[in-house]
């Protein structure tokens, strides 16, 4: 179908000496409880014990219109099944409760990294309604408020001006999408996401990707930030001259926003040159070939008529050739098409620049074409599934082909793995917003605004850097685990900051080398152990040990690797070397490491044995 035949082109890459527009927005997932009540942010995906089915509907925003990409998602008629959880999540992400109070200790987050960014705090903390009605929150809406305005972030490419900071709640996380439903979980829903819009000042896509990095560390800065895939996202703004401004959702690689911003620039040039070739293109009216395709062997065809479907398909006056033109690598026109076709629910669609392929012949390409009323420029797009639904596909696919022939549409569009990007929504508009009534405004105080700024991770790997190498530092600096550094600094200066150091950021990696384990240890788990070492209770060599044990899924057994006194160390060697009386010095050490590993130090087990065996 619409998706791997082409019309093979090469353009050249882009130029993007001053002409690309591009801004962002980052949401990062703070670690707080969630911004309207007091459950765990934590996420689930083990089976939930509660299941609730809704549908959902668009409502009018504050001035009185219905958000063009709220009616979208109304159109697809889905219902949505939502999973939660009865110890973890509560009738507010269900939405049969008002939303508690906004959580102040996010927001006083929030307030923080506005005066890392020099922004202006507002003097009232409103929430709003942002009406989402794709099923990712069950209310219909999106709760969200503006913290701070007019910032501005200082780069090597320039200055970029960061116009708002928001706070909101992060959306349900998708586990299955069907074709008449949808299903989320809610452990994710009511999440507190910090905002961070800046304004279209980035020019090219390598400078997009260091505002990322920037923003990316001043927030882990905070140490409030949740780590891991999935808890900062970045959303793309891109447009060239003549082009549209095309919002893209979800890239969570930072590797990868350079060439994100590069495909869409390519493809909004594509998309004005076939714009171009198709100012005379029409196209006519879907037409029912279920008889024309009643004896084909394609399996969309055949499954759809089988069950009662039809196949309908439409004369593209002009469009030969076109259809099949490449905007990115390894999609076309036509997959633009599919694209607003399959928001309807349908698998996808056919059309002529791929044909004959899929199980349709030569012979039904011709009868098509036929019964169309095909001329030699025409060609034809072909959509088989459940008539109801087919119809609205089509709809939504020929809608799509009229924008083709003057402009680039302005949509917000989805990240997809290789850098291209494929439809989701149109563009939104100002009727989504409208105030949220069941939460009280909040006035930004003096003291609200009077805490500590943090350490920038880029100063804070500096001073890292004056006790542990330079590599060591960075890698702390830049994983979960630098918090729990500085407090066993604090708490156990007698360790020596590179074993410390080494022992968070260096041990999981060695025993995922060697063992193929994952380490899940807690902070307490390394604390137990910190101050084991500190008192003398075990030896530092028995860490990497009880750590091993640990990724093995055991508990950790401090007391099995209690230091020896000398008296029994001596015992336990001399009876070593009894054992092996030819055995060379480095054979004894080896047995007596294997043995005594973790429970005495390493160089006196060498000095005594050295003694006893000499």
């Amino acid at each position: 179908m619409a998706s791997t035949r082409a019309t093979k082109t090469a353009p050249p890459r882009p130029d993007f000496s001053g002409s690309l527009r591009c801004g962002l927005e980052i949401h990062q997932q703070l670690d707080t409880e969630k911004l309207f009540c007091s459950c765990p942010s934590s996420l689930r995906d083990d089976q939930p014990d509660i299941l609730v089915e809704r549908e959902l509907r668009a409502s009018a925003g504050e001035e009185g219109g219905v958000d063009i990409a709220a009616a979208a998602e109304q159109a697809k008629r889905k219902s949505y099944l939502y999973q939660a959880y009865s110890d973890t999540t509560c009738l507010v992400e269900l939405d049969e409760e008002p939303p508690h109070p906004l959580n102040r200790d996010a927001l006083g987050v929030a307030l923080q990294v506005s005066r890392m960014l020099g922004m202006v705090p507002v003097a009232s903390i409103q929430v709003m309604r942002k009406t989402v009605v794709d099923g990712s929150n069950t209310s219909g809406f999106q709760r969200t408020a503006l913290v701070a305005r007019n910032g501005v972030l200082k780069t090597a490419h320039g200055d970029v001006t960061i116009p708002t900071l928001c706070i909101e709640e992060d959306a349900a996380k998708i586990v299955a999408r069907e074709a008449q439903r949808d299903v989320y979980n809610l452990s994710r829903l009511g999440i507190p996401l910090i905002e961070i819009a800046t304004g279209p000042d980035i020019t090219s896509p390598e400078m997009a990707r260091e505002v990322a990095l920037q923003l990316g560390m001043l927030l882990r800065s905070t140490g409030r930030a949740k780590r891991g895939l999935g808890t900062i996202r970045q959303d793309l703004n891109v447009s060239i001259p003549q082009g549209a401004r095309i919002e893209i959702k979800g890239a969570q690689e930072l590797d990868l926003l350079p060439k994100l911003v590069e495909m869409e620039a390519l493809r909004q040039r594509n998309l004005l040159d076939i714009a171009a070739g198709l100012r005379d293109a029409k196209a006519g009216k879907p037409v029912d070939v279920s008889s024309v395709l009643k004896k084909s062997a394609s399996k969309v065809i055949r499954a759809a008529l089988d069950s009662g479907g039809a196949a309908l398909a439409c004369r593209m006056e002009g469009f030969a050739g076109m259809l099949g033109k490449e905007v990115q690598p390894g999609r076309r026109l036509g997959t633009e098409l599919a694209d607003h076709a399959k928001v309807m629910g349908v698998k996808g669609l056919f059309h002529s620049d791929e044909l004959p392929a899929y199980g349709i012949t030569v012979e039904e390409v011709a009868a098509l074409r036929k019964a169309l009323g095909c001329k030699e420029h025409d060609g034809f797009i072909l959509i088989a599934d459940a008539k109801e639904r087919a119809e609205r596909a089509m709809a939504a696919a020929l809608g799509r082909a009229e924008q083709a022939r003057s402009e680039v549409p302005r949509e917000v569009r989805k990240a997809n793995e290789d850098a291209t990007t494929s439809f989701l929504r149109p563009m939104p508009g100002s009727s989504r917003m409208y105030p949220e009534t069941d939460v009280r405004s909040i006035r930004v105080t003096a003291e609200m605004l009077s805490s500590p700024l943090p350490e920038l991770l880029s100063s804070k790997e500096e001073r890292f850097a004056k006790q542990l190498p330079r590599d060591l530092a960075h890698q702390l600096v830049w994983g979960e685990r630098w918090p729990l550094y500085e407090r066993a600094a604090r708490r156990w200066p007698e360790l020596k900051p590179v074993f410390v150091a080494e022992t968070l950021v260096s041990a999981p990696k060695e025993i995922r080398k060697r063992h193929g384990f994952d380490l899940d240890a807690s902070d307490a788990d390394f604390e137990l152990l910190f101050d084991a070492v500190s008192h003398g209770t075990i030896a530092q060599e028995a860490v990497f040990e009880l750590l091993v044990q640990k990724a093995q899924g055991k508990p950790l057994d401090i007391a099995s690797f209690s230091l020896l006194s000398d008296k029994e160390l001596q015992l336990r060697l001399r009876a070593i070397v009894a054992a092996n009386p030819k055995a060379p010095l480095n054979a004894l050490m080896g047995i007596a490491m294997k043995e005594l590993r973790g429970k005495a130090d390493g160089k006196r087990i060498a000095a005594l044995l050295q003694e006893f065996s000499g």
